[in-house]
């Protein structure tokens, strides 16, 4: 699907003084579902035009998640902007879409790939982002729009460093949320232990990471017909992913159990270090809620492992729950460049 042209606040290392505003200060934490404000990337956001708008992030140039890594070089992470793009879809939802503040969201698939890596390299200052967002579709229910599907397009000083395309996004009223959410639920059997979530998990060196809290698979690994299969850990301490109290499992801890899992894969059968690999590309689809206290694998296809010439390594996964599979995933890694500096497709 075709992009309109993408504008920039900063021309010339000079910031457009129309999108000057919208930078001092961090969107209201309850328009984009966060408790901490320190969990708040989004500065703002206008209407650009019709389905158009214009949103403004800064990113954050340390943090006890997303920039936990073990690799050779910083750059923001893509989970992170994949966050950002969940809050500017969010808060665009309730400032200009009239979806009311007690609305329940769910995220359905979406595809997101780095364009420029170079361009999301950490400097000296949290960097500024531009975020373009176009409606491209529109979903109803009983003639009330019930939610939406986004492009969108991330930029930094000018360049274009990643694209969030397909984001299918949809809303219900807080008490269809609780009548879906109580059959679900209803699954799990009474007495369930949660401790069947949290396994011991991995070294942290083992899929990137040097914090041990920030590991959400378990440490041991099966190897099944064409299969790699670990227990994906539950933890719901670390206050990044779970920022307030849910009634499942969130989507970012699966997309972090599909990015640990495929590192996994490249070391055990590639023999590529985890540290050398970043990702760099993500097609996702959430097909059902992760109960909580059920056990939850993740599973990795080694048919489907590969590595290019361009040192490329791509692999499928999903998310299974007693029998049912939670979610999709197809991951592309590229190595992390030895140096900063030349372009990065």
């Amino acid at each position: 699907m075709s992009q309109s042209p993408v504008s920039s606040p900063v021309v010339a290392g000079f910031i457009n003084p129309s999108l000057l505003i919208e930078c001092e200060n961090t969107v209201p934490r309850s328009m984009v579902h966060r408790a901490a404000v320190s969990e708040v990337f989004l500065t703002g956001a206008v209407l650009a035009g019709e389905g158009h708008f214009r949103c403004m992030a800064q990113l954050p140039r340390t943090h006890s998640y997303f920039s936990e890594h073990s690799q050779r070089h910083a750059h923001y992470d893509m989970l992170l902007l994949l966050e950002v793009f969940r809050q500017a879809s969010i808060y665009i939802s309730h400032a200009f879409l009239n979806v009311s503040a007690q609305d329940k969201f769910i995220y359905l698939d979406s595809v997101t790939h780095v364009t420029e890596r170079n361009a999301l390299a950490v400097g000296e200052r949290p960097a500024l982002a531009l975020i373009e967002v176009w409606v491209v579709d529109h979903h109803w229910r009983h003639g009330v729009r019930s939610g939406v599907t986004l492009n969108m397009a991330l930029s930094i000083d000018g360049q274009v460093a990643a694209r969030h395309e397909g984001m299918s996004i949809r809303w219900m009223a807080g008490a269809a949320w609780a009548r879906m959410r109580a059959r679900g639920q209803a699954m799990v059997p009474v007495g369930a232990d949660g401790v069947a979530q949290l396994p011991v998990p991995m070294r942290p060196s083992a899929v990137a990471r040097q914090v041990s809290s920030n590991v959400v698979l378990g440490r041991d690994v099966a190897q099944g017909p064409g299969t790699l299969v670990a227990t994906l850990r539950v933890d719901r301490t670390p206050p990044a992913i779970f920022d307030h109290p849910l009634d499942h499992i969130p989507g970012m801890l699966l997309l972090e159990g599909f990015r640990q899992m495929a590192l996994v894969a490249a070391q055990r059968h590639l023999q590529i270090s985890p540290e050398t690999l970043a990702l760099s590309r993500c097609e996702v689809a959430f097909r059902c809620f992760g109960e909580f206290a059920l056990p939850t694998q993740v599973r990795c296809h080694l048919a489907s492992l590969a590595h290019d010439e361009q040192g490329r390594v791509s692999v499928a996964l999903d998310i299974v729950q007693g029998g049912a599979v939670l979610a999709t995933a197809a991951l592309e890694l590229l190595p992390v460049p030895a140096r900063v500096g030349g372009g990065e497709q």
